[in-house]
């Protein structure tokens, strides 16, 4: 059996082979293993609480963007507080130091690939850490995963377990869901509610009309302008020449 060293308190860790997650039995200490490598698994306190994360959700619903009674009829259904697992990878790119952030977990929820890890200080995720009543999503995934997309050269990589909520709600009888950020409060979503497309269906058909009745009237109004402008010039000449005609049988009489 393989054995690796705990990078907390240097204590001997042995491991069967192919298991990814190693526990300390002196300290506590969670390390992933991977490629004969031990790291430190780190966890990142909620800045949000459950009642913020829900008035955050209720100024996103009255967006100018979203329906107009998208902030009424909206129903939070359910809220759950999870740590997911992220791979902080610390490279080496052209003399810098640069931090990539990858899932460490298939998942579909919305914005998993777009986490920013703040700076600060992070908890060593071992017995002692407190949750706080969240649900720990664990890696199910693999380094190795990323290991030939990274760019530069390796400083460390660690798993940090980022704190999320993942609020479901219903409007207008479907479902939709959003993945909250419990640092900074953004929020992703991979499907919105939209205005009725009845609406814009009624303003495309109103306007296919009023431009219709534009080509037809075009069609008929400036041949009638033409025809006037013929009709106005041909009276003219025919009342010209009766005028001249008047005019030379007068000078006859006279």
């Amino acid at each position: 059996m393989p054995t690796f060293t705990c990078p907390k308190c240097g204590s001997e860790l042995a491991v069967k082979p192919g298991t990814q997650m190693a526990k300390c039995s002196f300290c506590g200490t969670i390390s992933y293993i991977d490629r004969s490598s031990a790291l430190f698994f780190y966890i990142l306190p909620f800045d949000m609480d459950e009642g913020m994360v829900k008035s955050i959700f209720k100024r996103w619903t009255a967006n100018p963007a979203h329906p107009k009674d998208m902030e009424g009829l909206a129903k939070i259904t359910s809220v759950k507080k999870e740590y997911f697992p992220v791979f902080k990878f610390r490279r080496t790119v052209d003399g810098k130091e640069q931090v990539v952030v990858k899932p460490a977990r298939g998942t579909l929820l919305p914005g998993m690939r777009n986490l920013i890890i703040p700076p600060g200080d992070m908890q060593i995720f071992d017995n002692k850490v407190s949750t706080a009543g969240a649900e720990v999503l664990h890696p199910d995934l693999g380094v190795d995963s990323y290991l030939s997309e990274l760019p530069g050269d390796a400083i460390d990589q660690s798993v940090v377990y980022f704190p999320i909520y993942e609020i479901s709600y219903t409007y207008k009888n479907r479902e939709y869901a959003v993945v909250i950020d419990g640092i900074s409060g953004n929020i992703s979503a991979t499907e919105e509610p939209t205005e009725s497309s009845a609406k814009y269906g009624g303003v495309l058909a109103l306007s296919f009309i009023l431009g219709a009745l534009g080509v037809v009237l075009g069609f008929f109004v400036m041949p009638i302008f033409f025809l006037l402008i013929v009709a106005g010039f041909l009276v003219g000449k025919i009342l010209g020449h009766m005028v001249v005609k008047r005019k030379k049988v007068e000078g006859v009489q006279a």
